[in-house]
């Protein structure tokens, strides 16, 4: 049995986390043991999994001297955890973290993969970061990349962020889409009555762009709709301003972070109108529970919903004009968006479990 090294900063709600816990316990399940460095346990309770805490405050975590000396130390704590318990192969989803566990290829033959979720650049870009941070990226990203297993969610995904680093030798690129969910909701039955459900779900920061919706919304205070917002983060103070600013507070409502399965019931059309997304749970998700998705016309969601469900974010009119028919005819436009959309994503029903162990343990080739 393979004895597996991970990190990650701190456990937090989120589909990146979902993903870095279910390719944890997969390898906990098939019987190999699995340590990890992080400012607070993971939600795993399992004899093999096993905690390293890094030595710092998590409440704390959140300023730029955490992020130095976690960059500085984290490694040395790695390097001592992979030697005492002799790990033999690494995992890290996101570059920050496998450019941390870059020394254990020099201190011992440990065998690394890198999970990328997202374009970090672009998503820097998104909220327009400062330039040293974005060419301290590029650097860190490159080094990350350089002899190891390169995990993307599309494609697409894995051409953009590995030509970058042309000097850079990866091991190998390979394809793992995010699965769609099996799901007890999956029978659930569009409400005839009104008012409508609309919703938004996930972080709230510039690259889920909510406030795109919420100013195409307030030309339709006539019609008979609420919107729900799932989630926290940075922005969501100048979101809830934004709604008191064009008196739209009897209608919009900020749910914060709720369990998947408590959502997709109460929702008869989810929005998402990302600026950026490679394969989004929330979307997965929803076409599992069988719930409509309009969403922004960008590569993670071609691959999810058909191209007729795909909206240019440069063309508020398409929106407009769809949610004013799904207003108007809920009955005759979203029973065949749903169906329409299960359909096409029928090819992510797949074992995502066993091909994550799979790509960590270099067992075979993913695509």
């Amino acid at each position: 049995m393979a004895i597996v090294l991970t990190c990650y900063y701190r456990p937090k709600a989120g589909g990146f986390c979902l993903r870095l816990f279910r390719a944890t316990q997969a390898l906990l399940v098939r019987g190999h043991t699995v340590h990890y460095v992080s400012l607070a346990p993971f939600p795993i309770q399992h004899p093999r999994c096993i905690y390293h805490r890094f030595p710092w405050p998590p409440h704390m975590a959140d300023n730029l001297l955490f992020w130095a000396i976690f960059h500085m130390a984290a490694p040395w704590l790695l390097g001592f955890v992979a030697l005492r318990h002799q790990v033999t192969h690494a995992f890290a989803f996101g570059t920050t973290y496998a450019f941390l566990m870059r020394p254990l290829q020099w201190i011992k033959a440990v065998h690394l993969t890198c999970f990328l979720r997202s374009d970090a650049l672009v998503a820097h870009g998104v909220k327009k970061r400062a330039g040293w941070l974005v060419r301290l990226e590029y650097w860190i990203e490159g080094l990350a990349l350089h002899r190891a297993d390169v995990v993307g969610t599309t494609p697409q995904l894995v051409q953009a962020v590995t030509r970058r680093h042309p000097r850079m030798a990866v091991k190998s690129r390979y394809h793992l889409p995010n699965d769609l969910p099996s799901s007890a909701g999956a029978q659930n039955k569009l409400r005839s009555e009104k008012p409508l459900r609309l919703a938004m779900v996930g972080i709230l920061e510039e690259q889920k762009n909510q406030a795109f919706i919420i100013h195409i919304l307030k030309q339709y205070q006539g019609s008979d709709w609420v919107l729900r917002i799932y989630g926290q983060g940075p922005l969501e103070d100048d979101l809830k301003a934004l709604v008191r600013g064009n008196n739209l507070q009897a209608r919009v409502r900020f749910m914060g972070w709720v369990p998947s399965e408590h959502i997709w019931p109460h929702i008869d059309l989810l929005l998402m109108p990302s600026l950026q997304e490679w394969m989004p749970n929330a979307v997965l998700e929803a076409v599992a529970n069988k719930v409509p998705v309009l969403a922004s016309d960008i590569e993670g969601h071609r691959q999810i919903l058909p191209p007729s469900h795909l909206l240019a974010l440069n063309r508020p009119d398409q929106w407009q004009a769809a949610l004013r028919q799904a207003m108007t005819d809920p009955q005759g436009i979203l029973p065949p968006m749903r169906k329409a959309q299960f359909r096409f994503a029928e090819y992510l029903r797949f074992d995502w479990d066993a091909c994550a162990v799979s790509a960590i343990l270099h067992a075979k080739k993913l695509s």
